[in-house]
C-alpha cells in the first residue's frame, strides 16, 4: 500500500495498469500514512467482527499503522479569515483585474462555497445543477461524460448551493449556459488533470501570486480544507461535513443506522453556516 501513488483510480493511466506495475511506475506522490491507516482501521474492524462471531481464532490488524507522514511545509492548509475574505472581494469585486473570464470566477466560488473538489467542479454539466423543492443543489456524480469521475463512493453525492452563491447570481450564470453540456466548456480534459488542470494552474500559479497570498500549502484544494476547518469550528456534526464533502462516513451509527445519511435541507442548513472571515 504504501508503494501505490496516490489518487490512482483518478489516473487513466495508472487505472488500467496491473496492481505490481503500477507500483512501480516512477513521479506520481505516494498514499498517505494517513490514508493507508484508515484503510488498516477497515481491515480490523472486519475481524474484529469476525472474531466475535467466531469466524475467526483471533483479531487480525490489531495495533497496526504505519508511521505518519512529518509535517511539511507543502502540507495543505486552509486559508485565514483575512486571505479568505481578500480571495472572496477580488473574485466578486474584480478590483485587481485579475479575473477575466467567468469560469475562473464560479470555478473558485464553488469550491470556496461547497468544498468540493477541484475535478468535480469543472467537470460539472449543466444539467448537474439541480433544484428540489426551495434547494438548489450540486449533483457531483460520474454519470454523462465518459471522462467524468469521482475519487470514491462516497464522493457521489448532493451539495447545496450555499445562499451567498445564489445571491451572487450562480443561478443566472447556469442559465447563460444553458446553450451547451457542459457548465465550464473551456476547461478541456487532460489523462494527468482531469478537467481541473487549467482552473489549478491559474489558481496556484496566477491568482494566488498576484494576490500576494501564495506560500507552501496554499493552493486551489486549501478552498475544501477551509470549508472543513470552518464548519467544524461552527460545530456542525463531523459526519454531515463528510457529507458535504464527499468524505466516507465511518462507525456503526453511520454506516449502519445512518445508511440514508441527511436531507437536503439538514445538509442546506449546514452549510450556510459557512461564513467568509469566520474567524478561528
Amino acid at each position: 500500500m504504501q508503494a501505490l501513488p496516490a489518487s490512482r483510480n483518478t489516473k487513466p493511466k495508472l487505472k488500467a495498469m496491473p496492481l505490481m506495475q503500477v507500483i512501480k511506475e516512477p513521479g506520481h506522490r505516494k498514499i498517505a500514512a494517513k490514508t493507508i491507516n484508515s484503510h488498516i482501521q477497515m481491515f480490523k474492524m472486519f475481524f474484529d467482527w469476525a472474531e466475535r462471531h467466531g469466524h475467526s481464532p483471533h483479531t487480525l490488524f490489531e495495533g497496526m499503522k504505519v508511521k505518519k507522514d512529518k509535517a511539511s511545509e507543502s502540507e495543505r492548509k486552509p486559508f485565514t479569515p483575512d486571505q479568505a475574505r481578500l480571495i472572496y472581494t477580488e473574485l466578486t469585486e474584480n478590483p485587481s483585474g485579475l479575473v477575466r473570464k467567468d469560469s475562473h470566477k464560479w470555478g473558485m466560488l464553488l469550491g470556496m462555497f461547497t468544498g468540493a473538489r477541484l475535478n468535480e467542479i469543472c467537470q460539472l454539466d449543466i444539467a448537474d445543477v439541480h433544484r428540489d423543492g426551495d434547494t438548489w443543489f450540486l449533483n457531483i456524480t460520474d454519470e454523462g461524460d465518459d471522462n467524468k469521475s469521482i475519487k470514491s463512493k462516497a464522493g457521489r453525492r448532493k451539495v447545496p448551493l450555499h445562499s451567498e452563491l445564489i445571491r451572487l447570481g450562480f443561478l443566472d450564470f447556469v442559465d447563460c449556459r444553458r446553450n451547451g453540456t457542459r457548465l465550464f466548456p473551456d476547461y478541456s480534459y487532460s489523462a494527468n488533470g482531469g478537467y481541473g488542470r487549467n482552473l489549478g494552474r491559474w489558481c496556484n500559479e496566477s491568482f494566488l501570486p498576484k494576490l500576494g497570498i501564495k506560500q507552501p500549502g496554499l493552493v486551489f484544494h486549501s478552498l475544501r480544507h477551509t470549508v472543513v476547518t470552518r464548519l467544524s469550528q461552527a460545530d456542525v456534526p463531523e459526519p454531515v461535513v463528510q457529507c458535504i464533502v464527499g468524505h466516507a462516513r465511518s462507525g456503526v451509527t453511520q454506516e449502519v443506522y445512518n445508511r440514508e445519511g441527511y436531507t437536503l435541507a439538514q445538509l442546506k442548513g449546514a452549510i450556510d453556516r459557512f461564513a467568509i472571515g469566520q474567524a478561528n
